[in-house]
């Protein structure tokens, strides 16, 4: 899937006063959470997706989710 530049994720690169290196080291710290917490939410299993208020599908939508969304 391409991304469209209406994004939230790609607001950093549409206004060149933007493009700073702590922006763009901001951008990728924050994906790079995301990846991470997506790979965790992978290894829950049904029980724990039940406490924390999520069903197995919404998991599986979620993690399925590029990074940069």
């Amino acid at each position: 899937m391409s991304c469209n530049y209406k994004e939230p994720c790609c607001a950093p690169y549409l206004n060149s006063s933007k493009t700073s290196p702590l922006n763009i080291l901001a951008t990728v710290t924050i994906w790079i959470q995301r990846s991470r917490q997506r790979k965790q939410l992978s290894r829950l299993d049904q029980h724990l997706l039940e406490d924390i208020g999520l069903t197995l599908e919404q998991a599986k939508q979620e993690v399925e989710k590029p990074f940069w969304r």
